[in-house]
Formats: C-alpha cells, structure tokens, sequence
C-alpha cells in the first residue's frame, strides 16, 4: 500500500510538472516598443529615381562593317574587356596607301638632293647662277617637308589600328545593343548604350515645406524598390535652386557603395533626418493600432516577470499620421510596454513572452 501512494504522488508530480512546462511552451512570442515622451529626431521619406551620370553610346571611329558583338544587354563588363570588333577593309586601304606615300617622299627627297649637291657643285664653279641654285634648294626642302607629312600620317593611321575594336572605358553595364552585326557603320554610329558602375546617382523630389532643412552632404539612408532587403547611404551632393513642378525641387544623391545592381530609371527613395521634434508626443507603428467596435485600441503588456506578461487593452485617441507611426493623444502613458507584433493573435487576459 505505501509503494501505490509513492508511487501515485510521483506520477502527479510529474504530471503536474508536464503541464507547467507545457504551458511555459505555448506562451506566444511578442514584440514590443516602451512608451517614452520627449525629444526625438523627426525622418522623412521622399521619393524619386536612379540615374547615371555618364550614360554613352560607344562606337567606332572609322567605318565599316561590324563584324562582332561580344557582349549581351544588360552584362557586366569590366575595363578594357573587348565589346565589338569591325571589319574595315578601307581602313587597311588608307594604310597602305600612306606607306606608299612616305616612300614615294623618301624617293623624291633622294631626288633633290642629288640634283642640289649637283647643283652645288656646278654654282661653285661659277656655271650656275644664284637663282637655280636657290631653286635647288627650294626643292629639297620641300621633298624633305613632304617625308615629315607622310610619316605623320603613316603614324596617324598606324594610331587608329585600334580604333577596329571597342572596349570598355570602366567597370559598367551594357544596357542596350544599338546596332546589329554585319550592318555597315559610319563613324560615329552607336553600336551599344554603356553605363558606369560608379557614377549612378540618386535624383530625390523634396518638398518646398523641408527643401531648406537639408544641406550638401547630408547623409540619407536610399532605398531601391526593385533591390528588396538592402539600404543604400547616400550623400546629398547637389540642390536645385528653382522649383521643378509640383512646389518641389531636385536634391541629387552621391551613393558611394556602387553595385551592378544600380541601373538608370531605376525608382528610389531617400529618408532624410529633419533634426530634433521636442513636441512632447507619443508616437507607435501604426501595426501596432487596432479596431473594437468604433474605438481604436492597442495591446499592452503588464503584470510583467522573467519575460512574461499579460495582454492588457488600452483605448486610445489618435492624431497625425507620421510615414510608419501615429501621434498617441490620449491613454498611452510612459513606461507602457505596447504590443508592435503579434497583435493580431492576442487578447487581452492572455499571457505571452514578449522580446
């Protein structure tokens, strides 16, 4: 008999202790904010897009036809990395041409100096007059004036041999293929549209109500809409003086940390620090505001131990909307542990885990 009442006395322990335990498991997780009245600094969201600064259209220098893209739109390339080559057949032509021409000069040169250095001899012995011996002269000079031009524009062409290919001139994005392979160029032709990985800047819309409560340099946090999960620093480099439409004007934004990712038309925002708001407010996520039969309500935690708490509801006035938050007119005191997650999923008596 006293094994059975051990025996019953520890399975009620230990059951007892399952539920305890079981009960300490299925505390639901919330997060919170801390009530707290006073100074704070006040952030603002305006909105615009990226754009490059040095969006160009490579090409050729000479004419012919293109013979090979080696890039697809929207690559990455990197410095120097070949992107088209062209077949020119004239090129090659009018190289040929100016060797022929800087030894035909050689050639004449050799000419008239033989003729002057005769010239010279016959004028030395007083069967020349003076005048054809300065037009001797005047030959070979001219010859020799002839040699310097040829070889300048041997050398001028020979400099062009690499004007047959394009290359990247930095780091950059081929955004658009302009011409096909096999189309005959004139110089000049746009065979690709290229952006600079390190110059996309961001083109910011303020509104005339803040535009004087920014200054170059400034830092702001710059967000890429297309970009999901990762926030760009940037620097306010320039303001426009005039309003553009709309009673806002242009702020453009340096954005140091360069990715590929960064592309031109891309749309942006900026969130700007407007310096300190010492109104005294209340102000919680709008999350965290919810709807009871007309009267708007938060979730508060009190009775709070070891991380544990009970869910309290608290009528509240609300006033202005501020980008992510609401003014708190009345019921919420300091100190006030309000729910900002999980709001949806508790109700007030219930005991949860906050964090």
């Amino acid at each position: 008999m006293k094994k059975i009442i051990i025996f019953l006395i520890f399975l009620s322990v230990f059951i007892l202790g399952g539920c305890i335990k079981k009960n300490e498991q299925t505390l639901r997780p919330v997060e919170y904010i801390t009530v707290k009245r006073g100074s704070e600094i006040t952030n603002k969201t305006f909105f615009g897009y990226l754009k490059s600064s040095s969006l160009t259209d490579l090409s050729f220098q000479i004419e012919g036809t293109l013979k090979k893209i080696y890039v697809k739109e929207g690559q990455s390339v990197k410095r120097g990395q070949i992107i088209a080559e062209l077949d020119a057949p004239l090129y090659h032509i009018q190289v040929q041409e100016a060797k022929y021409s800087l030894s035909d000069a050689v050639i004449q040169y050799q000419n008239a100096k033989s003729y002057f250095d005769r010239i010279k001899k016959l004028h030395a012995a007083g069967g020349i007059s003076d005048n054809d011996m300065d037009n001797a002269r005047t030959k070979m000079e001219s010859a020799n004036y002839q040699i310097q031009i040829a070889r300048e524009r041997l050398n001028y062409m020979s400099h062009r041999s690499g004007y047959e290919r394009i290359v990247a001139p930095t780091d950059g994005i081929i955004l658009a293929k302009t011409a096909s392979e096999q189309q005959y160029l004139n110089p000049g032709t746009s065979v690709v549209q290229f952006q600079s990985s390190d110059d996309v800047e961001a083109y910011i819309f303020v509104s005339q109500n803040y535009i004087n409560n920014l200054k170059n340099g400034q830092k702001a946090k710059v967000k890429i809409d297309a970009i999901k999960d990762k926030v760009f620093t940037g620097y306010i480099k320039e303001m426009s003086e005039t309003s553009l439409e709309r009673l806002s004007y242009r702020v453009k934004l340096t954005l140091p940390d360069q990715t590929p990712e960064l592309k031109d038309g891309m749309s942006a925002s900026a969130v700007f620090e407007m310096g300190i708001n010492d109104n005294k407010k209340i102000l919680i996520p709008i999350n965290s505001l919810l709807e009871e039969n007309g009267e708007k309500i938060v979730y508060i935690i009190t009775d709070t131990n070891n991380g544990t708490g009970t869910v309290k509801k608290s009528v509240v006035k609300t006033g202005q909307i501020e980008n992510d938050k609401i003014t708190i007119k009345s019921g919420l005191n300091d100190g006030d542990m309000v729910i900002t997650k999980g709001v949806s999923e508790v109700q007030e008596g219930l005991r949860v885990k906050y964090q």
